[in-house]
């Protein structure tokens, strides 16, 4: 059970005290940039609308940080964004209030309990989220209920860890356990406004990145210094770095078609190119940006190939990007490559969640759900080209972040397309 800090403030020093603190003065003159309470109670109404329609008593909401998560329910239902834990979970009753289960003890759940939007935040017994869950379920009424548990990933999806299901199980054997892959885009596909001015805001801190980047990109620097610049940029205008993937090559001799996911120790030279896919975050809402930078005036191959291929290609892309087209008409777009003689990467752009997410746009396919067919107000995604030329050997990666809005459609990512970065 928690530790009122008023009955165990003078022994500290004993672990069964420490490990649930909970209303201490601690953290209490931290300062959070959150969503609003109404942004989360609709949030909170529109997952219950769900609940009604599939006939379900509650929710679980697992997040974790991974590269396909960043945070996914937890993240989206609390306002929690936790960095150092494997998963955790918010349980979201159709009647009741919400509980955020939290991994770690002592000072880390009471700095925790200022971050959210939840106020019953309870501790998880040692990596025990299932007996917590199962009581909480209990105190609801719901030993018996159906409960659905949404993807914590994109990609498996894979929902929560073994030991806590089993725990659930155990715990709770006449209730239903309910897995629900698609559920967390259908309630997440559609932004509000301040959602979309969330994803503005990591717009100009990834843009920020980008131009740090450009700074740092001088002969004799490695490519992790890149990599270093571009995150500083980002934490230090208040956001979190998704994911920073870079990598350099010579453009008389390329062995990149694709930035790289792990940034080496590669010295740069002049007459390099560096590819960029970089990605920042802003209270758990992502926006991307890629652009290349050469150090010295890009050859003539190199240019030629970005004005003819990669700048058309891309505007192409965008021009069908547009509420009221469907994405069919945007994977046509993905013809140009081969008009000009190159190919590319399949992908031509993809959805954002929290963090990418369905649906996805390639050159030979659609993949998506029924809702994604068409383009409409509140959704928003990354345009992420990369052509390649025609044997193989080297590309361009090249992308930007949009919304749809009843105005149209709006750069989250406003920078210059047209011009190859010269460092």
């Amino acid at each position: 059970m928690p530790n009122d800090w008023n009955k165990v403030r003078y022994d500290l020093d004993k672990s069964e005290n420490f490990k649930e603190i909970c209303n201490s003065p601690w953290y209490s003159d931290a300062k959070y940039d959150k969503f609003s309470d109404a942004e989360f109670a609709r949030r909170h109404a529109l997952a219950r609308e769900k609940m009604t329609r599939d006939g379900l008593d509650a929710l679980i909401m697992p997040g974790g940080s991974n590269t396909w998560s960043f945070g996914s329910g937890v993240t989206w239902a609390s306002g929690l964004i936790e960095e150092r834990a494997m998963l955790q979970y918010v349980i979201l009753p159709c009647q009741g209030e919400p509980t955020l289960i939290y991994p770690h003890p002592g000072c880390h759940i009471e700095a925790a309990r200022k971050t959210v939007s939840i106020s019953d935040v309870r501790g998880a017994r040692g990596g025990h989220f299932g007996q917590v869950m199962a009581d909480r379920f209990i105190e609801l009424g719901l030993q018996e209920g159906r409960i659905g548990i949404t993807a914590a990933d994109r990609t498996g999806p894979e929902y929560m860890g073994v030991t806590c299901y089993h725990e659930l199980v155990e715990r709770l054997p006449k209730a239903t356990f309910v897995f629900l892959p698609t559920l967390f885009h259908e309630l997440a596909h559609l932004k509000s406004d301040e959602e979309i001015e969330a994803m503005a805001k990591a717009g100009e801190l990834v843009i920020k990145s980008l131009e740090a980047l450009v700074a740092a990109a001088r002969p004799g620097n490695y490519e992790y210094q890149l990599e270093a610049a571009a995150v500083h940029a980002i934490m230090n205008g208040g956001g979190r770095p998704h994911f920073m993937i870079i990598g350099s090559t010579s453009m008389d001799d390329p062995k990149l078609v694709f930035p790289n996911p792990r940034p080496s120790a590669r010295v740069l030279q002049k007459g390099d190119i560096i590819l960029t896919e970089m990605v920042a975050s802003y209270k758990g809402y992502t926006a991307k940006i890629g652009h290349p930078v050469t150090i010295g005036q890009p050859t003539a191959e190199v240019d030629a190939f970005f004005k003819t291929v990669v700048v058309p290609g891309f505007k192409g892309v965008e021009a069908a990007l547009q509420p009221g087209n469907t994405l069919e008409e945007v994977r046509k777009a993905g013809a140009h490559f081969r008009k000009m003689g190159a190919q590319s990467r399949p992908i031509i752009a993809h959805g954002l969640d929290l963090i990418t997410a369905l649906p996805y746009i390639s050159v030979d396919e659609v993949k998506g759900e029924a809702f994604d067919t068409l383009i409409t107000p509140g959704m928003t995604y990354s345009i992420e080209i990369t052509p390649v030329n025609a044997g193989g050997t080297f590309g361009i990666f090249f992308s930007r972040s949009y919304a749809m809005t009843a105005a149209g459609q709006r750069n989250l990512t406003p920078y210059p397309l047209d011009e190859i970065i010269v460092a």
